[in-house]
């Protein structure tokens, strides 16, 4: 090779310097140089390919890592869907907790205010009673009273009869 120096990763350089190689090693005869100026040509190709290459893995790495963050994306997207729907369900279901919880309450309540009811409807009713009875009693001592009255009436008439039969 020459001792001019090539650049990393070649370049338009190289590939000019490889033609300008070829074309002095035609006109002087000498192959080497020739020979030179295409292998550097051919390493400026190969150099400008790789880069080419290089260029389109990194597109392509690129791409898959965006495709990766939109597939990562799309599964957290699902996670909060699904986490927000279990919490839209949990509500439901303690919204639903508490309208059978205040349905039971209401009808304990219903209950109790019936119990509470017949037992004062039996509580006027025995008073009732106690009273009709308590009625009853007066008027039966009434009437013993008068009958007991009738009774002394009638002694004292059979008395005084008795007494005058004598």
């Amino acid at each position: 090779m020459s001792g001019i120096t090539d650049t990393p990763g070649g370049g338009m350089f190289d590939k000019l310097k490889g033609k300008a190689k070829q074309a002095l090693g035609n006109a002087v005869g000498n192959k080497t140089l020739t020979t030179e100026g295409q292998l550097e040509e051919k390493k400026a190709d190969a150099a400008r390919d790789a880069k080419r290459l290089e260029t389109e893995a990194q597109q392509v790495e690129s791409e898959a890592e965006v495709e990766a963050r939109l597939r990562e994306n799309a599964v957290e997207t699902q996670k909060l869907s699904a986490e927000q729907q279990a919490k839209a369900r949990e509500a439901q279901l303690e919204a639903e907790r508490e309208r059978t919880e205040q349905q039971v309450e209401a009808q304990f309540d219903q209950r109790e205010k019936a119990v509470e009811q017949a037992a004062a409807r039996q509580k006027s009713a025995v008073n009732r009673e106690e009273i009709d009875a308590i009625q009853d009693k007066a008027k039966a001592e009434q009437e013993a009273a008068r009958i007991e009255a009738q009774a002394e009436a009638a002694r004292k008439a059979a008395a005084d009869l008795d007494t005058d039969n004598k």
